[in-house]
């Protein structure tokens, strides 16, 4: 399950991506893992999986929108790596959903940018002179021969190099797989104080499911909690409301009302949940 899989900070990521490479499908896996960073991809929306046909559909060509100065960039534009944002349209999902739109907008980093890497992406389609509905999964090999960028690919390019970085990570290739990139996008947006709405917006979880990502063995994870928790040392208990003979401290109701909507006697312990 993804869930199990152990993000990589994006500095692991970042030297992946860095790395010189002239084969085309590394190429194309180097810019594919870096765009699924930013937007939280599951894999069969960047990669071609094995298995039966899943719900979900593969970003295309057709699926990028770059805005500059609130205006539609062509996808042949020469400044479509200046562009002020870039949008995701995820036309199905496996939530059953259609039409989802991911924002994201330019960092103004050269190579750790949404924008810089959705062009990039476009830009080798185009080159190709792929269609819109061409998967962005597609590229041209040295042969001059159209391939498709499989998991099994992805996965053995990624465990490679996982195999090789320093041990004091405790990231064994075992532990790494194609939904780590996913893992490591909410870990990256949670550890620099996304709010948790916007980290389920980015990633399109409609529950709390993304916090399996959020790994508690991860060191940054409660870096500041300790010192937070002495800020205040001393407070006191306001009284309550109702004197203890009160009839309505005895009303099953009044306690159900205090703890959520309800009218039965049963607690509804779920009305306030956030991730519902």
């Amino acid at each position: 399950m993804g869930g199990h899989q152990k993000a990589i900070p994006l500095k692991l990521i970042t030297d992946m991506v860095k790395r010189p490479a002239t084969d085309p499908a590394l190429i194309t896996f180097h810019q594919l893992f870096l765009l699924a960073f930013f937007f939280a991809l599951r894999s069969c929306e960047y990669l071609k999986v094995a298995g039966p046909p899943r719900r979900t559909l593969p970003l295309t060509k057709a699926s990028f929108v770059f805005i500059k100065n609130h205006r539609i960039l062509p996808h042949s534009s020469p400044d479509l790596h200046l562009a002020d944002s870039v949008s995701a349209y995820f036309d199905r999902q496996k939530r059953e959903t259609r039409g989802d739109q991911v924002t994201q907008s330019r960092t103004g980093h050269p190579l750790l940018c949404p924008v810089v890497v959705a062009a990039t992406v476009v830009r080798r389609l185009e080159a190709m002179g792929a269609s819109d509905d061409t998967q962005v999964y597609t590229y041209v090999n040295e042969q001059g021969r159209r391939k498709i960028l499989t998991g099994a690919y992805a996965l053995s390019v990624l465990r490679d190099y996982m195999k090789k970085i320093d041990p004091s990570y405790n990231l064994p290739a075992k532990d790494i797989g194609l939904h780590s990139v996913r893992a490591s996008a909410a870990m990256a947006m949670y550890l620099n104080d996304i709010p948790v709405y916007t980290i389920m917006l980015i990633g399109r979880w409609s529950s709390d499911a993304f916090l399996r990502y959020i790994r508690p063995q991860v060191a940054d994870f409660s870096r500041g909690v300790a010192k937070a928790m002495i800020k205040n040392s001393d407070y006191y208990h306001v009284p309550d409301s109702a004197p203890r003979d009160d009839p309505r401290a005895h009303n099953p109701n009044a306690t159900t009302a205090t703890q959520g909507m309800g009218s039965s006697r049963r607690t509804n312990l779920t009305a306030f949940k956030v991730w519902s």
